[in-house]
């Protein structure tokens, strides 16, 4: 598989997460679902930590590349704050205030999209500090709270990816960050108690020590899978039938631990970490025909946008399932009022994601490359396969 090929099927994977993302956000709005619908949608939640894995999977992949290439240190740094900077910041500040504008046009049909919040709460938003405090977390933006937790993981993941570039290094880290994890879980969640239970959809599943270990599953898919992914080895028959088990074996635990029985939202991140990394490498093994189908590669590539404005078309979709005759016509289709409704949301969400990658975006990405002194039509390759990933 060539790296083109590669950024197919992390597009593949990205598609995958936005759309168990948008998803489980309709669910709770159609009138009436079978339990197995429910239940599968509401497994879309862990798109989010599909998109974590495939995140830390780029980044480890470019610093690398960065550290190769430019060799100094600091320019690798300022190389990868810029860029990352410049991909998140200028959508989630629209985002902050596009959302801020819809609530207020709400107030007055008496209905709201965001939770109460004060300034404070929309300057930690600002500042991408938002993930660490309960009343900022998830109010201003919805589903800001996992921006919050990668740029969390931006500020640390260059002085991460040097560490473990080593076996051991990766080692390390990992049973650091699971000591951090179980730290903050016993000190935060329990307050020092001997037992407690973290809440889905509540501060402490929210807040970044628990989505942590997410990003390290990354590393080790990239550590362990590199050749496979940029097309320099192949996995066998073997392999796959093992992993294949074991990233089902990682949804049974992960059906059980979140929201399945809600066993145990605390470690229900990870076991989605795991099923995704068996997930990325099978992908691997998948003809690059389909990986590449457009569909796949454009919701991919808009993936970030339609992740921001999803909320947004969901809210107009919302307003047709409430009229009288979708909601007689749902009492006896509602699976196929379901998929349209899919359909619909994600179609609005593209295209509100299209217009701001070009407007917004792109237009962000040139002015970086330039400042930076960068020129794609003369990278490496390999460079390009990997900011490709990033929309930078």
């Amino acid at each position: 598989m060539t790296a083109h090929a590669r950024i197919a099927a992390l597009d593949a994977g990205r598609s995958l997460a936005v759309i168990g993302v948008i998803a489980v956000h309709l669910a709770p709005w159609m009138v009436t679902s079978p339990v197995w619908l429910d239940t599968l949608a509401n497994l879309g939640q862990y798109g989010v930590q599909c998109f974590f894995v495939i995140s830390a999977i780029t980044i480890f992949a470019s610093i690398e590349h960065d550290a190769e290439r430019l060799g100094a240190t600091r320019e690798v740094l300022r190389n990868f704050y810029v860029k990352r900077i410049a991909r998140i910041a200028p959508l989630y500040y629209l985002a902050i205030f596009g959302y801020t504008s819809i609530e207020f046009v709400l107030h007055f049909a008496h209905s709201h999209i965001q939770t109460p919040h004060d300034l404070s709460d929309v300057f930690l938003n600002m500042l991408f500090l938002h993930a660490w405090f309960p009343s900022a977390t998830d109010s201003v933006v919805p589903g800001g709270w996992s921006i919050g937790v990668e740029m969390f993981f931006y500020m640390v993941a260059p002085a991460l990816v040097f560490v473990c570039r080593t076996m051991r290094g990766l080692v390390m880290v990992s049973l650091l960050t699971a000591l951090f994890a179980l730290a903050c879980w016993y000190f935060g969640a329990c307050d020092g108690g001997p037992a407690c239970r973290v809440v889905n959809n509540e501060f402490f599943y929210f807040w970044p020590p628990m989505q942590l270990p997410c990003f390290i599953v990354g590393f080790w898919v990239w550590r362990l899978g590199r050749d496979y992914l940029v097309g320099d080895n192949r996995l066998s028959s073997r392999a796959c039938v093992r992993l294949a088990a074991g990233g089902i074996a990682a949804l049974i635990a992960l059906f059980f631990a979140g929201t399945g029985r809600g066993m145990a939202h605390g470690v229900a991140p990870t076991f989605a970490a795991l099923a995704t990394a068996a997930l990325m490498l099978l992908l691997t093994r998948v003809p690059l025909k389909l990986l590449k189908a457009p569909a796949s590669v454009m919701l991919g590539k808009y993936s970030f946008g339609i992740y921001v404005w999803h909320f947004i078309a969901i809210l107009g979709v919302r307003a047709v399932v409430r009229l009288d005759a979708v909601d007689d016509f749902a009492e006896d289709h509602a699976v196929l009022v379901f998929a349209v409704s899919m359909i619909a949301a994600t179609a609005l969400a593209f295209i509100g994601a299209k217009i701001t990658l070009r407007r917004v975006e792109e237009p962000c990405a040139r002015w970086v490359r330039e400042w930076l002194g960068r020129d794609p039509a003369r990278a490496p390759a390999r460079s390009i396969a990997v900011d490709g990933t990033e929309g930078v």
